[in-house]
């Protein structure tokens, strides 16, 4: 089964390319926020909002277009997902008012972030991979900080080369060259081609027994412990992350680093965050993912902990910007992986869209409550230090985090 073997990688590969023009929204967003503020002179509070707007739209959207990749053939949507992607920017560049970004970010690139994100890469890789889902998973993760370490680079020259509207409608263009060839690569389902997951002779045990279970219904998704335990403790690190990484520019530039030395601590924060991710896969399917989780939230915690400093220098930023990364960024993979262990591979999409929604929503508030939080006290410390705190506490329960279905744990009992 060599040709299911690298056929499964590839989509390995495509997963990973898509996620990295995804990721960069985000991680671009406190470079495209600089000519935004000098345009529309929006407070900081507001200037965040783009990013409420686009996580809560997503989480609307997540749980809706989870059944709906359940169901129809990931490809075509996933081409939709680049051009809306694609779309958005060039509508950014043409926007007249703050209100209109605001809108883009909503009826442009938050479908697009659900289409060709980390809930669609986990129902693909979900099909081709059972026993080395793990390294899958954190492999094509790894693309959206490969995206942040890139993209922001990219646009900075383009920034650096041509009028701000110019160069986001040049980013378009990139987008749609990186994202439509990728996603015509994508192929749904082994099966599609007379093939096994893991490239194995026979179907996996584990890819049995998912395929054997019923669908599992929304309803038992959420009345389910182990959904809300995962929602709230990658919720915890990925809320405090994006606050972070979205605000980053002006945080630098606030205290004496200019633009163009702004934008090299995102790159940091990528690259970090990449390596992360592959410690993930490497080391998942080895030694579970609530020891990694616990890593995670301790190494997250004490980045948190350095950004409180940040008043004393380039360099301290730098330094919590590279450790928050290095292990917040092993959280991410992290609801990828167990979201098919837990609830099945046959509703992987319908239970990824539930748990990306939950988290979205609780990531609405955080870019702006971090603008607010500046507006009001002149720095970013208080909300790094209430999420620090709040990632020590989730230690606790980590532990006792279900790793199996439901239905097996009654058995059991």
């Amino acid at each position: 089964m060599a040709a299911s073997f690298g056929l499964g990688w590839r989509q390995v590969a495509v997963g990973f390319m898509l996620l990295a023009a995804t990721g960069m929204v985000a991680a671009t967003y406190s470079i495209v926020a600089v000519p935004l503020a000098r345009e529309f002179r929006p407070s900081r509070t507001v200037l965040m909002l783009a990013m409420t707007v686009m996580s809560g739209t997503s989480a609307v959207l997540a749980p809706l277009l989870g059944m709906v990749m359940d169901r129809f053939p990931l490809r075509r949507l996933m081409v939709a997902g680049g051009v809306l992607l694609a779309s958005g920017y060039v509508a950014i560049s043409l926007a007249t008012s703050f209100m209109h970004v605001l809108v883009v970010f909503a009826v442009l690139i938050a479908p697009a972030n659900v289409l060709t994100g980390p809930v669609a890469i986990t129902v693909l890789l979900s099909r081709w991979f059972a026993q080395k889902r793990g390294r899958a998973v954190g492999i094509a993760i790894a693309g959206i900080s490969a995206g942040g370490f890139v993209f922001p680079l990219v646009l900075s020259g383009l920034m650096a080369a041509f009028e701000w509207r110019v160069a986001l409608r040049a980013l378009a263009v990139v987008l749609l060259l990186w994202m439509i060839p990728m996603a015509l690569l994508v192929v749904d389902r082994p099966s599609d081609r007379g093939l096994n997951p893991d490239g194995a002779q026979e179907p996996p045990p584990q890819a049995r027994e998912e395929l054997a279970r019923a669908p599992i219904s929304a309803r038992a998704i959420l009345t389910d412990p182990a959904f809300w335990m995962i929602a709230l403790t990658v919720s915890i690190v990925t809320a405090g992350m994006k606050g972070m990484v979205t605000n980053l520019a002006p945080l630098a530039i606030d205290t004496g680093a200019t633009a163009a030395q702004a934008a090299p601590l995102i790159s940091i924060y990528a690259a970090c965050a990449f390596v992360a991710k592959l410690g993930f896969a490497a080391l998942a399917d080895k030694v579970g993912p609530r020891a990694l989780m616990l890593c995670a939230l301790g190494g997250f915690a004490a980045g948190m902990a350095c950004m409180t400093q940040a008043h004393a220098g380039y360099e301290v930023i730098a330094l919590g910007v590279a450790v928050t990364g290095l292990f917040g960024g092993m959280m991410v993979p992290a609801e990828s992986y167990l979201a098919p262990r837990i609830f099945g591979q046959r509703g992987v999409g319908r239970a990824m869209g539930l748990l990306s929604g939950a988290i979205l929503l609780a990531m609405l508030a955080t870019p702006p409550l971090y603008g607010l939080i500046y507006d009001l006290t002149g720095s970013y410390t208080g909300m790094f230090w209430a999420f620090a705190g709040i990632a020590l506490l989730a230690l606790l329960w980590v532990p006792m985090l279900r790793l199996h279905p439901r239905q097996m744990a009654r058995e059991a009992a």
